[in-house]
């Protein structure tokens, strides 16, 4: 995102009431379970950035010091062309070349893939299909990550503290506070989220973009159940106009692919559990893109609506 502007006027903002809703759920929303708990894992993580291409490392290390804004689309697209086999993409005419929409993917990770290598591999395809200054896909990711708790108080790992909150301000990345305590904070986070879909008042970027999630909040192969919250906060965002955009990634063999489905809106008012409802079409949205052996803990909810 390289520059600033004021959105058109739309007949569809949010109303500021619906703001102080979501954020209750926005802490569930989000949370995973992966933490760095040890020197281990922080090797593990240097390990999964060691593909990266030569200088971009430094590159982003600069631009992380001096909150100096980048772009995703590029960034990833370098990032990307650097994996061998190439990432397979499938569906890449569904994605929407002008219109905002958020992006949900299910929380795939494999030994040989690290989320934030999918995540890439996702945001480099939806800027190939999107017109020019629309091309950057802004993921919605944790502040921090949890390295220990002591007496019950919540200890960041400060590593987490100190790249999370510069990759976000260099990258448009939306951070939603890991303590469950920061109500505020989630709300920020929430507008924010509307901000890039150019569904609130607030000045963002020149045209709304699109904004990704991974509605499961952890890592795994098979797919998982949504957080609680997460219906009812794409329920919400649904009704503004926005449409959902879903995306399988799975490997196959050594190749990972991206397919991505029709975009589809959360439509109509459901009896009973409305986040429950909603949680439910989404992730089985994903799981139609994904093969039958990842359908995990919604394969009855597929094959029933097939």
């Amino acid at each position: 995102m390289q520059g600033r502007g004021v959105f058109p006027q739309r007949t569809s903002f949010v109303p500021s009431r619906w703001l102080a809703l979501p954020a209750q759920f926005a802490y569930p929303m989000v949370m995973p379970t992966t933490t760095l708990d040890s020197l281990g894992d922080v090797a593990a993580l240097l390990e999964a950035l060691r593909p990266l291409p030569p200088g971009l490392l430094g590159e982003l290390a600069w631009s992380f010091l001096r909150a100096s804004p980048r772009s995703p689309a590029e960034d990833t697209q370098r990032m990307v062309g650097r994996l061998s086999p190439p990432p397979r993409v499938e569906g890449l005419g569904l994605v929407p070349r002008r219109d905002p929409f958020l992006l949900v993917a299910n929380h795939f990770q494999a030994p040989q893939f690290w989320i934030g290598w999918v995540a890439a591999a996702i945001t480099a395809a939806v800027a190939t299909a999107r017109e020019p200054g629309s091309r950057d896909l802004h993921w919605v990711i944790l502040s921090e990550w949890r390295w220990f708790e002591v007496a019950g108080h919540w200890v960041p790992n400060p590593l987490s503290s100190l790249l999370f909150p510069r990759a976000a301000r260099s990258w448009g990345l939306i951070p939603m506070p890991s303590r469950p305590s920061d109500v505020a904070g989630r709300a920020r986070a929430l507008r924010r989220v509307l901000v890039y879909l150019g569904r609130s008042r607030t000045a963002g970027p020149p045209n709304p973009e699109p904004v990704g999630m991974f509605p499961e909040g952890r890592a795994s192969v098979a797919l998982e159940e949504a957080r609680p919250g997460t219906g009812a906060f794409l329920y919400r965002v649904s009704g503004l106009g926005v449409p959902l955009l879903p995306v399988g990634v799975h490997l196959e063999e050594d190749t990972l692919v991206v397919s991505f489905g029709a975009p589809f809106a959360l439509a109509g008012l459901p009896p009973g559990d409305l986040d429950g409802w909603a949680r439910r079409q989404v992730m089985v949205a994903i799981g139609r893109l994904l093969p039958r052996e990842m359908w995990g803990v919604h394969a009855g909810a597929i094959d029933e609506m097939r």
